[in-house]
């Protein structure tokens, strides 16, 4: 019985379905399925001609399958097991069967011109008609009747000796590989499918979607920059950071992927969660994890957990009830992340609104699992739109049990300033007055031209972004980092960034 899951893949075209692939390797479980009617429930807008066309079924369990009548043509299929399947009357051409397991397949009147079968098994296939016109196959692994069967073999194949350098002919450059970072994402937005790509809104699901995006980052790309204004871009090109793909992952597949790449990735890098702040789409939290895993040198790659914020400046009373929502499932992931992680230490970063949905899911662990808390190593909130009586009521269960807690504040940012206002009551990421508390350091930033880039300073500076490497790579102690001092308010634990 077919894995439902790798069933509904099926339906998102090759491009989606090979990317999968590459990205974490698995054994898809297709038994017994019927490919017509996986066609049959395809979205009107695809075209359900040479559907199945280049597909990677490698190593595939295809066992009873029905893939007659279909094209398959450039398919990939070795090393699967297609033990019993029914091919008749299909299109294989240039397929690869490679090293598969073709016991019992009925492949009468089916198309494999220019296929390979290297090590493919056909005993007790049925081939009678089967079209093997310049196929590469060892007839010595079939029997007389399937040679009798198919009436007209392919000569043996012919390999083209290597012509010497000066005999072959023009060169032609390689096609060039696209620099590109990967975000594993865990999000509650609801999922909505245009074509074969799948997108994220502001609608909150009940549970969460698990996935990872490819994000182009140009070689043009400058620390702390997304991309330049349109009319840079006019005089000095494109350098803007840009979503190539989108891969949904279910939940094993997306753990899988975690700890495969953060067990390779420990000497060098811990894991990194993000949590993104107010007024953010899900292809702007992305890229904003992407800008900032890549400039901080993360080289594995860093995971995003995305609330449902609306992207839009007035929807600020919306995005305080989604990230209040978000809390639970929030704790609920990284409980899971600390169980996934093998007993590494675990790096948090929240922006803005989203350190609100860090501290509540940090409160209901320190509550429920304190154990749990010694698993994150460090955790840092900036420019935090949180109140200040309730970070100090979180913190107490919070600091000490974790790692060391750090936050970013500037008194130019006028988004935090705006949120105090409004609700009549100081914030941690605004001073004055300035936030303090027993084990958290509170870095002070001042820069002249914070205007340029206001409440997103924090990933947009270098500096920030150098202090937050030390902090994150080898949890090097305030006092230690070359690029902050002490306030010269005295205060203990406030520190300034130095310009």
């Amino acid at each position: 019985m077919a894995n439902s899951e790798h069933a509904e893949w099926l339906k998102h075209g090759y491009v989606d379905w090979n990317s999968r692939r590459r990205l974490i390797k698995f054994v898809p479980d297709l038994s017994g399925i019927d490919f017509r009617t996986v066609l049959s429930e395809l979205e009107p807008y695809w075209n359900p001609n040479g559907f199945f066309s280049r597909y990677n079924f490698s190593n595939a369990d295809l066992r009873e399958a029905k893939l007659a009548g279909l094209d398959f043509s450039r398919a990939n299929f070795s090393d699967a097991d297609l033990t019993g399947a029914d091919l008749s009357e299909g299109n294989f051409s240039l397929a690869k069967f490679d090293g598969a397991n073709l016991t019992g397949v009925v492949a009468q009147n089916a198309i494999f011109v220019r296929a390979q079968f290297t090590e493919a098994v056909l005993t007790r296939a049925e081939l009678l008609d089967a079209d093997f016109d310049a196929a590469e196959i060892d007839v010595h692994r079939l029997s007389k009747e399937q040679i009798a069967s198919i009436g007209e073999l392919p000569p043996p194949p012919v390999y083209a000796k290597i012509a010497f350098k000066e005999d072959r002919g023009p060169s032609f450059p390689k096609p060039v590989r696209e620099q590109t970072y990967l975000v594993t994402y865990a999000t509650n937005r609801k999922p909505v499918w245009e074509g074969d790509e799948i997108k994220f809104g502001s609608d909150r699901d009940t549970g969460l979607n698990y996935g990872a995006c490819q994000v182009f980052v140009p070689k043009s790309h400058k620390v702390g920059s997304i991309g330049s204004p349109f009319w840079k871009r006019l005089l000095k090109g494109d350098d803007r950071l840009k979503v190539r793909k989108i891969t949904e992952l279910n939940h094993d597949l997306y753990w899988k992927l975690i700890s495969e790449n953060f067990t390779a990735s420990r000497e060098t890098s811990r894991p990194t969660v993000v949590i993104h702040g107010y007024h953010t789409s899900f292809e702007d939290a992305v890229l904003w994890a992407a800008q900032i895993g890549y400039d901080l040198g993360l080289e594995r790659g860093i995971s995003l957990f995305s609330w449902p914020s609306a992207g839009k400046l007035t929807s600020y009373q919306a995005d305080e009830a989604a990230v209040e929502a978000s809390k639970y499932l929030l704790a609920k992931y990284l409980l899971e992340f600390v169980d996934q992680a093998d007993g590494v230490g675990i790096n948090l970063l929240a922006h803005s609104m989203g350190s609100r949905s860090l501290a509540g899911a940090l409160e209901m662990i320190g509550t429920r699992h304190p154990e749990k808390l010694s698993h994150f190593n460090e955790i840092i909130f900036a420019a935090a739109d949180v109140d200040q009586d309730t970070m100090r009521g979180i913190g107490a269960h919070v600091v000490g049990n974790a790692g060391r807690t750090t936050s970013y504040v500037c008194r130019k940012d006028k988004a935090v300033q705006l949120s105090a206002a409004l609700h009549g009551y100081a914030r941690v990421g605004f001073l004055p007055p300035v936030f303090t508390m027993d084990a958290v350091d509170t870095i002070e930033v001042e820069k002249s031209n914070l205007w340029e880039v206001g409440h997103s300073y924090v990933s947009n500076f270098r500096e920030i972004l150098c202090d937050i490497h030390e902090l994150l790579l080898s949890s090097t102690p305030p006092e230690r980092r070359f690029s902050i001092r002490p306030a010269p308010s005295g205060s203990r634990g406030h520190w300034t960034l130095k310009e």
